[in-house]
């Protein structure tokens, strides 16, 4: 799979998990919340992930509502793209052992 406007390769599910890493941190620029993620863990502390993250939730929710939508629009195929990955990931994990 390729990234729709940066041609980025995405491989995995710890590559996707850096594409969201980037634009929580992005998102916390912009709005003055000021995160900076950890150095290649991807470990985000819990109370990040409630403010800027439900915060970017929240936004893109008002942005779906204002192109004529709910918010099912992108929760549903969202929980489905990620639990798809995941079984994934531990499919190939488990051929691996």
């Amino acid at each position: 799979m390729t990234g729709l406007f940066t041609g980025i390769a995405v491989e995995d599910n710890t590559t996707r998990a850096h594409l969201a890493a980037i634009a929580l941190e992005a998102f916390g620029k912009e709005t003055g919340q000021n995160y900076i993620s950890p150095d290649g863990t991807l470990v985000v502390e819990k109370e990040i992930l409630e403010e800027i993250g439900g915060d970017l939730l929240a936004d893109l929710f008002h942005l779906v509502r204002r192109s004529g939508y709910t918010p099912d629009l992108v929760i549903e195929p969202g929980l489905r793209h990620f639990e798809a990955e995941v079984y994934e990931e531990l499919d190939e994990e488990a051929e691996t052992a």
